[in-house]
Formats: structure tokens, C-alpha cells, sequence
């Protein structure tokens, strides 16, 4: 049995009067295809003669096997639809129907065809946002290969890497010579930068060692230490323990 696309009622509110139980239908074909189906159509009034017809769209594409049936109470109409080899991939027209000898015609919209999907993303790739601000493909199971080129230097505890680091920075060679992490390219500290590094950690060094000397030394041997030593002292202390912090946290 062919398939019923669209069931057409007549005479059912007024005389002549044409209804739909669709409102529009679709028919997947591709070029080179056609498909027969059929168009129901039910008389609740006295019989008549309708006539089918399709929109300058859709002539050429859909052929009715009878465009003028006489309808007593239900008939069958089939029809063909087909789209040439050389045809539109998709076409949208309308079927009408006229019944009272030209008196009264009504239509529904037909499509022909079938739409271009669109290509879709693969499933496996999600869009994230980076810390550069810039929206990038994620592929599962690549989280490895990422952290190890964003972050080399993470395969040794975090203390350890800002002394390396800290220490090549401090004593790094000057000329051309670069020190690389990732996919970054650090050129040697300068002499005007290295100098004051170079103060911060000496001076650091020697007040640890004061400090060192006071608790280790006899109390015969040692040295008194007054209020305003004292705070000299401190603020030494705390200014090259601040300064060499900031250097290591730049470096980081």
C-alpha cells in the first residue's frame, strides 16, 4: 500500500468547503529518486468533482495519476513525486485542490527533498577556556602531552624549581646565551640587575651568620647587642628576606 501523505475533507463545514488534517508535508528524496504516495480524500456532501494542481515550484516534479477524480464519499489519489538528476536538492512549492467547479481552492505547502546538514563538531572535542583568555579545541586524553609542555619544570618539588630557577638566574652566563622553559625563551640577568640581587643575598647571608654567632659563641666570647642594633638588624633582615622573595616569585 502506497504511503498517505495528506487526507483531505470536503463539504464538512460549508458547501464546497476544502479542509486539511496536515498542515504541511515533506517528501525525502534526493536527485535522481522519485516516490509514489497518495492523497486521501473524503466527501461528506454530495458528490463532486475536484481537481488537483501544484504551484509553478513544484510542475515538472509532482504528476497526479488522476487530476480531475469524481469523489462520491472516499477516494484514493495517487501521485508521483520525482526529482530529476540535474534538479534542486530541495524544493518547496504547494498542492491545490479546487472544488465547485473553480469556486473554491485551497492549498498546503509541500517540500521536496532534503536538507543540507550541516557539519557537525566531533563529539570528542569541547570548547574551554585557556588562561590566555582564548577559546581552544580540548580532545580528551590530551591533558597529559598539555602539562607537560605548559608546565616542564613540574616534575621536581615546588621548592626545589625556584632554587634551580633562582640560581640560574642569579649566576646565569651573559652574551647570547638563554635559558629556556617550555616554549619560553629567558634571556641572563644583567650586571645593573644582578648587583642588587647579589647585595640582597650577601647581606642576608651575613645576618644569619651575626645571628648564628650570638647563640653559638661562650658568653665570655660574645657580643652585646643594644636596642638600636637590634632594629637595624630587622629592618635589614626583613628587607633582603622581601627582596629576594619578589626576585623568586618573578621568577617563578
Amino acid at each position: 500500500m502506497q504511503q498517505i501523505v495528506q487526507n483531505v475533507i470536503i463539504n464538512r463545514q460549508e458547501l464546497n468547503s476544502i479542509e486539511f488534517e496536515t498542515e504541511d508535508i515533506e517528501i525525502p528524496l534526493a536527485p535522481g529518486e522519485e516516490q509514489t504516495f497518495e492523497i486521501l480524500v473524503t466527501n461528506q456532501g454530495s458528490p463532486t468533482h475536484i481537481h488537483f494542481s501544484v504551484s509553478e515550484d513544484l510542475k515538472g516534479n509532482i504528476t497526479f495519476l488522476r487530476d480531475n477524480p469524481y469523489v462520491l464519499h472516499k477516494e484514493y489519489v495517487s501521485a508521483v513525486a520525482r526529482i530529476p538528476r540535474d534538479g534542486k536538492v530541495l524544493t518547496e512549492g504547494k498542492i491545490f485542490i479546487t472544488a465547485g467547479y473553480g469556486s473554491k481552492k485551497n492549498g498546503f505547502p509541500v517540500q521536496l527533498g532534503k536538507k543540507d546538514e550541516k557539519l557537525k563538531e566531533p563529539e570528542d572535542e569541547i570548547q574551554v577556556w585557556e588562561d590566555n583568555d582564548e577559546l581552544r579545541p580540548y580532545r580528551p586524553g590530551g591533558d597529559a602531552h598539555k602539562k607537560k609542555v605548559s608546565n616542564p619544570r613540574g616534575s621536581g618539588s615546588g621548592a626545589g624549581s625556584f632554587s634551580v630557577s633562582f640560581l640560574k638566574k642569579l649566576f646565569g652566563s651573559e652574551g647570547s646565551q638563554t635559558w629556556k622553559s617550555g616554549n619560553k625563551t629567558r634571556k641572563p640577568v644583567n650586571e645593573a640587575d644582578k648587583l642588587p640581587l647579589t647585595l640582597a643575598l650577601g647581606g642576608f647571608l651575613l645576618l644569619v651568620s651575626l645571628f648564628s654567632l650570638y647563640f653559638v659563641l661562650p658568653e665570655g666570647m660574645g657580643f652585646r647587642v643594644s636596642f638600636a642594633h637590634a632594629l637595624v638588624f630587622s629592618i635589614l633582615f626583613v628587607t633582603c628576606i622581601t627582596y629576594l622573595l619578589l626576585k623568586i616569585m618573578e621568577d617563578g
